[in-house]
Protein backbone atom coordinates (compact mmCIF):
# COMPACT_ATOMS: atom_id res chain seq x y z
CA UNK A 1 0.00 0.00 0.00
CA UNK A 2 1.15 3.23 -0.60
CA UNK A 3 1.19 6.49 1.72
CA UNK A 4 1.92 10.20 1.25
CA UNK A 5 4.26 11.31 3.91
CA UNK A 6 5.40 15.35 3.72
CA UNK A 7 9.26 14.94 4.75
CA UNK A 8 11.51 17.55 5.55
CA UNK A 9 14.44 18.01 3.06
CA UNK A 10 16.42 17.04 5.81
CA UNK A 11 15.09 13.88 6.24
CA UNK A 12 15.02 13.01 2.20
CA UNK A 13 17.03 9.60 1.51
CA UNK A 14 18.01 8.81 -2.42
CA UNK A 15 15.60 6.40 -3.72
CA UNK A 16 12.51 7.92 -2.08
CA UNK A 17 9.91 8.93 -4.70
CA UNK A 18 8.27 12.55 -5.07
CA UNK A 19 4.51 12.12 -4.53
CA UNK A 20 3.34 15.24 -5.79
CA UNK A 21 5.82 17.57 -8.41
CA UNK A 22 8.14 19.48 -6.58
CA UNK A 23 8.19 23.42 -7.84
CA UNK A 24 9.70 26.97 -7.56
CA UNK A 25 8.06 30.19 -5.98
CA UNK A 26 7.48 30.74 -9.86
CA UNK A 27 5.58 27.51 -10.54
CA UNK A 28 8.23 25.79 -12.46
CA UNK A 29 8.21 22.41 -11.95
CA UNK A 30 11.65 21.36 -10.37
CA UNK A 31 11.59 17.81 -10.06
CA UNK A 32 7.94 15.55 -11.43
CA UNK A 33 5.80 13.71 -9.63
CA UNK A 34 6.84 9.84 -9.75
CA UNK A 35 10.65 10.64 -9.44
CA UNK A 36 12.73 8.36 -7.43
CA UNK A 37 15.52 10.95 -5.69
CA UNK A 38 18.85 11.58 -5.59
CA UNK A 39 21.76 13.30 -4.31
CA UNK A 40 22.19 15.54 -7.35
CA UNK A 41 18.30 16.17 -6.79
CA UNK A 42 18.81 16.63 -3.01
CA UNK A 43 21.33 19.20 -3.48
CA UNK A 44 19.64 21.02 -5.77
CA UNK A 45 16.53 21.62 -4.13
CA UNK A 46 18.37 22.55 -1.00
CA UNK A 47 20.80 24.91 -2.95
CA UNK A 48 16.94 26.67 -3.89
CA UNK A 49 15.61 26.59 -0.50
CA UNK A 50 13.01 24.04 -0.87
CA UNK A 51 11.92 23.09 2.78
CA UNK A 52 9.93 20.11 1.98
CA UNK A 53 7.96 18.20 -0.31
CA UNK A 54 5.61 15.35 -0.61
CA UNK A 55 6.60 11.29 -0.91
CA UNK A 56 5.35 8.03 -1.77
CA UNK A 57 6.01 5.04 0.73
CA UNK A 58 5.20 1.25 0.50
CA UNK A 59 4.43 0.09 3.52
CA UNK A 60 2.38 -3.67 4.37
CA UNK A 61 -1.16 -3.43 4.86
CA UNK A 62 -2.99 -5.31 7.30
CA UNK A 63 -4.82 -8.34 6.02
CA UNK A 64 -7.94 -7.20 7.29
CA UNK A 65 -7.72 -3.69 6.37
CA UNK A 66 -7.24 -4.60 2.71
CA UNK A 67 -9.96 -7.38 3.15
CA UNK A 68 -12.81 -4.77 4.24
CA UNK A 69 -11.33 -2.36 1.37
CA UNK A 70 -11.83 -5.20 -1.24
CA UNK A 71 -15.40 -6.03 -0.16
CA UNK A 72 -16.58 -2.24 0.06
CA UNK A 73 -15.51 -1.75 -3.13
CA UNK A 74 -16.80 -4.75 -4.63
CA UNK A 75 -20.10 -4.16 -2.70
CA UNK A 76 -20.37 -0.77 -4.76
CA UNK A 77 -19.48 -2.04 -7.85
CA UNK A 78 -21.78 -4.92 -7.96
CA UNK A 79 -24.37 -2.36 -7.00
CA UNK A 80 -23.14 0.09 -9.96
CA UNK A 81 -23.27 -2.57 -12.57
CA UNK A 82 -26.26 -4.32 -11.19
CA UNK A 83 -27.87 -3.86 -14.80
CA UNK A 84 -24.74 -3.87 -16.75
CA UNK A 85 -24.95 -7.34 -18.15
CA UNK A 86 -22.01 -10.62 -17.64
CA UNK A 87 -20.39 -9.82 -21.23
CA UNK A 88 -16.62 -9.99 -21.03
CA UNK A 89 -16.09 -6.07 -21.59
CA UNK A 90 -18.41 -5.97 -18.50
CA UNK A 91 -16.23 -7.65 -16.55
CA UNK A 92 -13.09 -6.02 -17.81
CA UNK A 93 -14.38 -2.83 -16.96
CA UNK A 94 -15.43 -3.94 -13.73
CA UNK A 95 -12.05 -5.13 -12.87
CA UNK A 96 -10.22 -2.35 -14.39
CA UNK A 97 -12.04 0.18 -12.12
CA UNK A 98 -11.91 -2.22 -8.94
CA UNK A 99 -8.13 -2.10 -9.20
CA UNK A 100 -8.18 1.66 -9.94
CA UNK A 101 -10.30 2.28 -6.22
CA UNK A 102 -7.88 -0.27 -4.72
CA UNK A 103 -4.97 1.39 -5.66
CA UNK A 104 -6.18 5.13 -5.33
CA UNK A 105 -7.62 4.02 -1.70
CA UNK A 106 -3.97 2.67 -0.42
Amino acid sequence: MKVLATIAIGDAQPGMRVADAIVDDNGRVLVPAGCDLTDSILHGLARREIAEFKIERDVEEDPVDREARLLRSTGQLDELFRKAGEGSETRQLYQAILGFRLEQSS
